[in-house]
């Protein structure tokens, strides 16, 4: 069974601020993420012209970068040869350089991948030396990706005992980090050494946490890994059909992430399933795809499992010869590699296929070697140390599953002391509405309600008052002067004392005069009405394109007198529950105060928006907006008004009568408005429903 490891970290982008360089360092991102996702072509491209500029511009670290990133690319390709070739050429030519610790890690895994893997330690080893070149926050996170690759190379070498340890110093490392990316990474590496050591449970659990913790940080590339290592555990654990399912689930992230990489890990895991599941021929050929695929690109390991394991498929079904075909090129790779474990699964299963087949002198010959292998990994002082090497990553589990049970505890706890504050503050709330119910109950009912009369009375008499004072003042003045006016018109026309293009120049300043006393009119004989009878409302359905034209069409000449410019974007079909005549005055009321309060060159947008019950028409614009003093006044029933941008009046009822009509049709209005900027005007009615 293949699992998915990961070379943490294996290249670092950072550089100081030189002139031209954000393109360097831009096209380094770029080509990274590009052969990341295995677009390597693309990749190169990015990187030469990255290496180029640098070159042009004397940027010396960003021509470093961008060689180690081109090594990094063959080393995902699968081109370990070249990535050396490059990556020992850049180490001799930059003996003194910060990042020698990058260069060696990326050297190392390429080692690895070629299967050299004592080769591949040393170079850790030698990037180890060179982290105090590098700053403190990198070098950290650099340490434990070392520790981590070099117990990736250890457990290929068989050396659990020094592999465990790398393992468990970059665990704790990270940890104290609270790096929770390398912490994924490490999982899903550490599962490797549990499943060698038949140990499934566990490396299940720690599957579980890493893919917990990718998804919250919806890293695909490390929820790919978890997946695909988790369905190897549940199938070493004979959990079958949820090993395929997570096969799947990684299938379509193989072919988003890496579209351009032959999916070779994946069709040996799904094959070995199928193989352990009984269904040999399904399994049979996604492993011989695996194992063409391995050989195609040099990957010695992967060879090594497709030939394992279609050997004891072969063997367990009784295809003898082809079982000891397949075996021996499994014991050869094993030998290449240099992994006695492996050499060892090999030989003893050759041992079994030449036994059943009568070869009994090969069969000895294999038994002998296997004994001299089994001894080689019998020392007792390493099964003592391999042994507490487990003890103490099994402590650190515990550990972090007693931290996640105490701060679970913590937060109960909390919970406890909020619900116990709640329930005093409850008791505290209940005792004092007592005492003011008892206090209320000793009050004189009957005198408390004369005065709260006599207090509505005295304030209804006062707005009353105060509003027939302004009425009159408005008739005297306000109404009187265009009236006035049009009377000293008519008496020099009458005695042909002005011409005629004198008296349209008059008319066209009168009207919109009129205009705006006929708005003023309006809301007093609305007002009037409403003090005398009250207006009734009557609410039906109205459209509110039609109202919205008849309110523009009214107020367009006092807009374009202004040079105020109103666009409406009102749709057709559009139905509110109103009262039509209530809705018209709340429209022209709430435009020509847009209108009255923007100068030349203004814009007035009228629009709506709707959501599930109710709809909102929307009168927006850019005029002089509201002043922070005033916006507590602009509903005020006590008639409160200001002069407009060119000294227009108003009678100060509008607003307060809109705002008590639409909440008697269910509706309501509002503003919101910056000095300066603009008022946009809110208006809220319901919807007709079906």
């Amino acid at each position: 069974m293949l699992f998915l490891g990961a070379g943490v970290f294996s290249s670092f982008i950072y550089a100081q601020n030189l002139p031209d360089s954000t393109d360097v360092r831009e096209l380094l991102r770029e080509g990274e993420q590009a052969a990341d996702q295995g677009n390597y072509e693309h990749a190169f491209d990015l990187l030469n012209r990255a290496d180029s500029l640098s070159f042009d511009i004397g940027y010396h670290k960003g021509n470093e970068t961008a060689t180690r990133l081109m090594a990094d690319a063959y080393i995902t390709r699968s081109e370990p040869e070249v990535a050396i070739e490059l990556l020992a050429g850049l180490i001799e030519e930059n003996p003194d350089s910060d990042d020698l610790s990058h260069h060696y890690n990326s050297l190392a895994q390429a080692h690895s991948l070629k299967g050299d893997h004592k080769k591949a330690i040393q170079m850790f080893e030698e990037a180890q030396k060179y982290l105090g070149r590098l700053p403190s926050n990198i070098s950290e996170r650099l340490s434990i990706g070392l520790l981590q690759n070099s117990a990736v190379a250890y457990r290929s070498l068989g050396q659990m005992n020094a592999a465990l340890s790398n393992y468990l110093e970059a665990v704790e490392f990270a940890n104290s980090r609270k790096d929770t990316a390398i912490l994924i990474v490490l999982y899903n590496n550490l599962v490797t050494v549990y499943n060698d050591m038949e140990d499934p449970e566990r490396a299940i659990y720690y599957l579980r946490r890493s893919l917990e913790m990718a998804e919250t940080e919806n890293s695909k590339s490390d929820i790919l890994r978890a997946r695909l290592n988790l369905g190897n555990a549940l199938s070493n654990n004979e959990q079958y059909e949820e090993a395929l399912e997570n096969y799947e689930l990684a299938e379509g992230l193989f072919l988003e992430l890496r579209p351009q990489v032959p999916p070779a890990i994946l069709l040996h895991n799904q094959g070995s399933t199928l193989a352990k599941m009984g269904r040999y021929e399904e399994g049979e050929k996604l492993m011989l795809e695996s194992l063409e695929l391995t050989e195609q690109m040099g990957i010695l390991e992967g060879s090594y499992y497709n030939y394992l394991v279609l050997g004891s498929m072969y063997l367990d079904t009784g295809r003898l010869q082809e079982s000891v075909r397949f075996l021996s090129n499994a014991s050869s790779a094993a030998e290449r590699i240099g992994n006695t474990e492996y050499k060892l699964n090999a030989v003893e299963k050759l041992n079994r296929a030449y036994s059943r087949l009568g070869d009994f002198e090969e069969a000895y010959r294999l038994l002998n070697e296997f004994n001299v292998l089994s001894d080689s990994l019998s020392d007792l002082e390493k099964e003592r140390e391999l042994a507490d090497l487990k003890s103490q990553l099994e402590l650190t589990r515990q550990s972090e599953i007693n931290r996640l049970l105490e701060d679970k505890q913590v937060q109960q706890e909390r919970r406890i002391q909020f619900q116990v504050i709640m329930i005093f503050s409850g008791g505290v709330i209940i005792a004092l509405i007592i005492v003011l119910l008892f206090m209320m109950k000793k009050t004189s009912k009957e005198r408390e309600e004369m005065l709260k009369t006599l207090k509505e009375q005295k304030t209804e008499l006062e707005e009353v008052n105060s509003s027939k004072d302004k009425l009159f003042a408005i008739i005297s003045h306000d109404l009187r002067s265009p009236l006035t006016s049009m009377q000293g018109i008519l008496y020099m026309m009458k005695n042909n004392l002005i011409s005629k293009d004198e008296v349209e120049l008059m008319v066209n300043e009168m009207e919109g005069s009129i205009q705006k006393n006929l708005n003023v009119m309006e809301d007093l004989l609305v007002w009037a009405k409403e003090q005398l009878s009250g207006v009734e409302m009557n609410l039906k359905p109205i459209d509110l394109k039609k109202v919205t034209d008849d309110v523009v069409v009214g107020q367009e000449f006092v807009a374009d007198k202004k040079g105020v410019k109103i666009i409406q974007k009102v749709p057709q079909n559009m139905t509110v529950l109103a009262d039509l005549n209530a809705l018209k005055m709340v429209m022209r009321n709430v435009v020509y105060n847009a209108i009255k309060f923007t100068d030349k060159g203004d814009i007035i947008e009228i629009s709506t928006s709707e959501n599930e019950n109710t709809t909102q028409l929307l009168i927006k614009d850019s005029g002089i907006g509201i002043p922070e003093e005033a916006k507590d006044k602009i509903f005020d029933s006590k008639n409160w008004t200001r002069e407009g941008t060119q000294n227009e009046k108003g009678t100060g009822f509008g607003l307060s009568i809109s705002k008590d009509f639409l909440e008697r049709m269910n509706g309501r209005i509002w503003f919101e408005s910056e000095e300066g900027v603009g008022t946009s005007f809110f208006i809220e009615l319901p919807k007709v429903q079906a």
